[in-house]
């Protein structure tokens, strides 16, 4: 089922995060599936890694993903949805 962009904005405006970016939004949903790499959600949207990362500095702020080490490759981090990311994202189906 797909969401609605006139349902996104008012559930986005209603919950006070007017200044949320789409690729914050699209990162966010893209993790609702379960936990990626940075170069996992890096191909999946098309998006560069810099941007990719800047836009998870600012979710991480507002602790809505968590960025969790890879215990067999110290290099990679995997990057998961907080309770408060899964709470709101919950509304988007």
């Amino acid at each position: 089922m797909t969401y609605p962009l006139s349902r996104a904005l008012s559930h986005i405006r209603k919950n006070g995060h007017s200044d949320l970016t789409v690729r914050q939004l699209s990162i966010l949903l893209a993790l609702r599936k379960g936990p990626r790499t940075l170069r996992g959600l890096s191909a999946e949207l098309a998006v560069s890694k810099p941007a990719i990362h800047r836009a998870l500095d600012k979710l991480e702020e507002r602790d809505w993903l968590q960025r969790i080490p890879d215990p067999a490759d110290k290099r990679s981090v995997f990057i998961k949805l907080t309770p408060v990311g899964e709470a709101f994202t919950k509304d988007f189906s």
